[in-house]
C-alpha cells in the first residue's frame, strides 16, 4: 500500500522575523514599552527590579501585568540584549539527507528567551522551562486578546497588540517544539503496511547528533514521526480499523481517527487566528509595505495552509 507523506506547514518564519524587527527596535529605542513604568511604585520598582512574580500581583494595568508574564516567560529588556549578541542557523544533516529540513524558527526563540541547549543543557529541565514560559506567555495573551479591534471598549495601543504578537508567535512556536521536537522519527507521515510500521530515518547513529529533543530545531521527519506514531496509535484503537486504514491510503485520515489526531494541533490553529488578527491590527498603525503586505497574506491564510498539510482540516 503506498502511502502519501505529507509535510507540516511553518507559515512563520518570514512573520517572526517581521515582528522580531519591529520589537527589538521599539525596545532599544523607546526602553520601556514592554516595561513602562506603572502609576503604582509597586509596580514600577517589581517590573524594574525583574521581580516578575510580584509584578503580576500588584500591577494594575493591562499592559503592566502582560509585560510581567512576559518577563517571567524570559522575554525583557536584558535577555533580549544578552540574546544580540549569539545567533542560531540551520543545522547540517550529518545523515546527508534522512532528517529532511531543519526548521531552525524555534532555536531562535529558545535563544531570546534563554532557554536554549545553551542555557539549560538538561533535556528534561529544559523542556519544563519550555512548556513553563508557554503558560505565561498565554497569560500575557489572554490578558491582551479580548481588547484586540476597534469594537473594544478600551482598545489595545499599538504597543500593545505588539507585546500581544509576541507573545502569541513565542508561544505558537514553544507550542509546536512541545508537540513535534522530540527526537523521534519516522520516514513517512503515515504508518505503512499492514503492520502499520512508522520506521524511523536510517542511520541513527549519525542523526543522534542533530536530533536533540526541545533543542528548537524541528526535522521534518520529526515531525512526520509524530503524525505517524499519533495516527497508528488512533487505527490501533478502533475495534475494525479495516475503514481507517483504506482511508491512509489517499493520503487523507478517516473519520474515525480525525479527532484523536487532530485534537492536539487545535491549540496552533488557535494561535495561527489570533496572529492574523494582530498583524491586521499592527498594520493599520505600522505602515508595512512589499515583502510584509505578502506576510500578511501568508498569515491570514495560514491556520487553513497548516492543517490541510498535515491532513488536520475539516
Amino acid at each position: 500500500m503506498e502511502i502519501q507523506a505529507l509535510k507540516i506547514f511553518n507559515p512563520i518564519k518570514l512573520i517572526l522575523f517581521l515582528i522580531l524587527v519591529l520589537g527589538v527596535i521599539t525596545v532599544l529605542t523607546a526602553c520601556g514599552d514592554l516595561v513602562k513604568e506603572s502609576d503604582a511604585n509597586a509596580c514600577n520598582s517589581a517590573i524594574d527590579a525583574r521581580n516578575y512574580e510580584t509584578a503580576k500581583s500588584v500591577c494594575t494595568s493591562r499592559k503592566d501585568k502582560a509585560s510581567a508574564y512576559m518577563g517571567l516567560a524570559g522575554y525583557d529588556i536584558v535577555n533580549l540584549i544578552k540574546s544580540s549578541g549569539t545567533s542560531t542557523s540551520t543545522l547540517t544533516d550529518p545523515t546527508g539527507s534522512n532528517l529532511g529540513d531543519d526548521d531552525n524558527v524555534g532555536a531562535s526563540i529558545l535563544n531570546i528567551l534563554r532557554l536554549s541547549v545553551a542555557n539549560i543543557a538538561d533535556n528534561d529541565t529544559r523542556a519544563t522551562a519550555i512548556s513553563n514560559s508557554r503558560t505565561n506567555l498565554d497569560s500575557a495573551s489572554a490578558l491582551l486578546q479580548p481588547s484586540l479591534g476597534d469594537n473594544s471598549s478600551s482598545p489595545l495601543t499599538t504597543d500593545e497588540i505588539l507585546l500581544n504578537t509576541f507573545a502569541i508567535s513565542f508561544a505558537m512556536q514553544l507550542n509546536q517544539i512541545m508537540i513535534f521536537d522530540n527526537k523521534a522519527t519516522s520516514k513517512t507521515t503515515f504508518p505503512s503496511g499492514e503492520d502499520l510500521l512508522c520506521d524511523p530515518v536510517d542511520d541513527l547513529a549519525n542523526a543522534a547528533s542533530v536530533l536533540i529533543p526541545s533543542d528548537g530545531h524541528i526535522w521534518a521527519k520529526e515531525r512526520d514521526g509524530m503524525m505517524c506514531v499519533r495516527i497508528k496509535n488512533a487505527v490501533e484503537a478502533l475495534g475494525d480499523p479495516d475503514d481507517a486504514i483504506e482511508g491512509l491510503a489517499g493520503g487523507s485520515l478517516h473519520g474515525d481517527i480525525f479527532d484523536t489526531v487532530c485534537d492536539p494541533l487545535d491549540n496552533l490553529t488557535i494561535y495561527l487566528s489570533h496572529l492574523a488578527l494582530n498583524l491586521t491590527e499592527l498594520k493599520k498603525t505600522i505602515s508595512l509595505k512589499g515583502d510584509n503586505t505578502k506576510v500578511l497574506d501568508q498569515a491570514d491564510n495560514s491556520t487553513q495552509s497548516l492543517m490541510t498539510a498535515v491532513g488536520c482540516k475539516e
